[in-house]
């Protein structure tokens, strides 16, 4: 059950960024919410990196749908793994939101890493 509802985050990061319509050109207002989406998916999806390669010709479509479906069994075993070593629900919730911050404050000091050494 803690792995289903380990699905939680990921759902509604990608809820998220799907809504805000990352996939259309915009004018330079949309811009910040088009690069605040994408960094949002890649929380959401840490598998996306793997189809941002320049060899791998995918469209928008297959690329989000692959990198969710190739991301959920990492949550799902993160959430698993958690609820095994949690006594209840609240304590498997407390644990589950403190990996869910932790895993996003370190997407975003690694993106500032990689922007800061890239110029």
């Amino acid at each position: 059950m803690g792995g289903i509802l380990a699905f939680m985050y990921p759902i509604a990061l990608a809820a998220g960024t799907l809504s805000v319509g990352f996939d259309r050109v915009g004018d330079m207002s949309d811009l910040a919410a088009s690069i605040l989406a994408v960094v949002l998916f890649l929380i959401a999806a840490p598998t996306a990196w793997i189809f941002s390669v320049d060899f791998i010709e995918a469209g928008r479509l297959l690329v989000v749908t692959s990198a969710l479906a190739t991301s959920w069994p990492l949550w799902f075993l993160a959430g698993s793994r958690l609820a095994y070593f949690a006594t209840s629900w609240v304590i498997w919730f407390r644990r589950y939101v403190v990996m869910c911050v932790v895993w996003s404050v370190l997407n975003v000091l690694v993106l500032v890493v990689i922007g800061t050494v890239s110029g």
